[in-house]
């Protein structure tokens, strides 16, 4: 980044040409068909997340229950039914446990807790009763880097160089080490990477902030540990994982980055969940190139990767009106993954800008970009409050991330039906307009567009793991493709600019113009070429079989 209050959709036939503007309801080939029970079909055994739609959600800012500006995990659970009826299939929950707070609940003082101030563990269990109960799975954030400096590890480990867990981090007599080439200038997060630790009168290295000391890899009592605590969760039945700056676990004196050694811990960790049914995690890469690295032979590494080279930087082929950089992101995935990798595909998170600030408050250029990530291959993550607009805050808490991570927005009232008391961080701007009470009854908001696309997705493999063929139309202005299986084949076209594009596509090879099923535009097919025209900011979706 969600099921549907259009549930069971017929999609209505759209002729084709240009329709009236918006996006228009999906056409069915089977008006029969019942997508519910198709996307259940899917979304049961070993491959549900191929065709599942990513929830992210971070529980602090989602819903409060108890009035002390904080959400937690009995207000999380009482918006189950909101997040079903959207069409959400998983929910991934931003760190969840006990913590200092210096990095957002990414310092972890206790691995096997919860968070008091999002609940009991109680709590949790009921919350992950009641999503399995509604079909939707839960993936929790592993952070397996670095603790916070108030884990019981570590103030273990800082107490003398002798102790049971003194080689549980990584320790030098001076701000440096011979045996670490990373880090050694570290301007977000301190001036180095290295921390002087005045009980244990040594430094520490951290790749983040300096309460984030980094666990040491090379002990073999850590590697133990840290599958410990992924076990102790896969027991408690998440259904996987999002893992964490995963590519920096083991230092070496050359680099630091995605090391052998590191790639061999995740053979261990992805071996870990095999012995539990249908469980998949996904990469944070911290390649922004391409993620085809974190998946080893496609088997044996991660079930999904974050796909950044488009997700973090859409914004600069719309602000260019060129659709090339986008073209290349998506095609260097399809030659780089290994068969049976799955992109994991967002246009925001915690820790980028909000989508619609990253469009520069141009909704429809936050739309263009949340269709391409919803119907190129891959398995979409939404990040909470996408689906309203959600806006930036302008209260700083920890560090400028926190203008991305602002309360939900329910109602209009007060406290915006987040809470009932005054919430742990200001909320974002435009509330009166941005609140689902006020998107419900606007059916040209974003909350309805959203819920029209998840519609459109729903129950159809084409858009996890259908065949992708990039198209090369003769402006760079128009992005084109098509996207087909052994059931269906759709055209997709977005126009990257506010002009109105006329375009012809040499070589569409397209059996059949087809019916306008989503946008606005018009198609035209000629032998082996196409002709498609769309209007100044907008998309089309073209069902040819």
């Amino acid at each position: 980044m969600l099921r549907r209050t259009l549930s069971g959709v017929l999609f209505l036939a759209a002729v084709s040409g240009c329709s009236s503007g918006k996006s228009q309801a999906p056409a069915a080939s089977q008006p029969t068909t019942d997508w519910n029970a198709e996307a259940k079909k899917l979304l049961t055994g070993p491959d549900w997340y191929r065709h599942a739609i990513f929830y992210e959600v971070y529980v602090r800012s989602f819903q409060d229950s108890n009035g002390d500006g904080i959400g937690d995990f009995k207000g999380l659970t009482s918006r189950l039914d909101y997040l079903k009826d959207l069409g959400v299939d998983a929910i991934w929950l931003m760190p969840m446990y006990p913590t200092p707070f210096k990095d957002s609940g990414y310092d972890i003082s206790d691995y096997e807790a919860i968070n008091p101030d999002y609940g009991t563990m109680a709590d949790f269990d009921e919350f992950l009763k009641q999503a399995h109960q509604r079909g939707i799975r839960v993936l929790a954030d592993l952070v397996l880097n670095h603790t916070s400096d108030q884990h019981p590890w570590f103030l273990e480990s800082r107490k003398d160089k002798t102790n049971s867990k003194a080689d549980w981090y990584i320790w030098s007599d001076t701000p440096s080490s011979p045996d670490i080439g990373c880090g050694t200038d570290n301007p977000k997060f301190g001036k180095s990477a290295w921390q002087l630790d005045p009980v244990r009168g040594q430094y520490y290295f951290h790749r983040f902030y300096p309460e984030q000391p980094d666990l040491n890899y090379r002990n073999p009592e850590v590697v133990k540990a840290t599958l410990d605590v992924a076990r102790y969760w896969l027991d408690k039945g998440v259904d996987g994982f999002r893992c964490d700056v995963i590519a920096f676990l083991y230092e070496s004196a050359n680099g630091c980055d995605f090391l052998p050694e590191t790639q061999d811990y995740i053979k261990k960790l992805r071996a870990l969940l095999d012995q539990y049914p249908h469980r998949a995690m996904v990469a944070e890469s911290t390649d922004f190139n391409t993620s085809g690295q974190y998946f080893g032979n496609g088997q044996n590494m991660f079930h999904m990767a974050f796909d950044f080279a488009y997700g973090y930087f859409w914004q600069f082929p719309f602000a260019g009106g060129n659709a090339g950089a986008i073209k290349t992101a998506f095609q260097n995935a399809q030659d780089t993954y290994p068969p049976g990798a799955q992109d994991a595909l967002v246009i925001g998170s915690h820790d980028v800008s909000r989508a619609y600030t990253t469009a520069t408050g141009d909704e429809t250029r936050a739309r263009r970009a949340a269709l391409i990530q919803m119907t190129m291959p891959g398995s979409p993550f939404i990040y909470y409050g996408e689906e309203l607009s959600l806006r930036s805050g302008k209260q700083q808490l920890v560090d400028s991330r926190d203008y991305a991570r602002t309360p939900m927005l329910w109602d209009a009232g007060p406290g915006y039906g987040f809470t009932s008391g005054k919430p742990w961080i200001a909320f974002g701007e435009d509330a009166d307009k941005t609140n689902l009470a006020a998107e419900k009854s606007d059916p040209g908001s974003m909350y309805s567009w959203y819920q029209k696309l998840l519609a459109l997705r729903r129950g159809r493999a084409v858009w996890g793991t259908g065949q992708l063929r990039l198209l090369e139309p003769d402006t760079g202005a128009l992005l084109a493709y098509v996207r087909q299986d052994s059931r269906f084949e759709y055209l997709i076209a977005v126009n990257m600019t506010s002009d109105s594009q006329k375009a012809t596509i040499a070589d569409a090879k397209l059996p059949a113009s087809g019916k306008l099923v989503w946008g606005a535009g018009k198609l035209g097919v000629h032998g082996d070429s196409a002709n498609v025209e769309l209007p100044g900011s907008e998309d089309a979706i073209f069902q040819i079989k």
